[in-house]
């Protein structure tokens, strides 16, 4: 259950704003190295991990 507000951001929310840094981080780099094959799959999980912030944000 959450505390607070319904629909309320949690501290889970802030471990996928988290996440999703990192991992846009190691894509740029992945990306900067040539491993392109490995940078777009690291760049669909950032997108999924942002389309599920602005479904949580909405």
């Amino acid at each position: 259950m959450k505390a607070g507000h319904p629909g309320a951001p949690d501290l889970g929310d802030l471990v996928i704003v988290l996440l999703a840094s990192t991992l846009a981080g190691l894509r740029d780099r992945l990306a900067h190295d040539g491993f392109d094959p490995a940078a777009e799959l690291v760049g669909d999980l950032v997108e999924m991990a942002d389309d599920y912030l602005t479904a949580v944000a909405d």
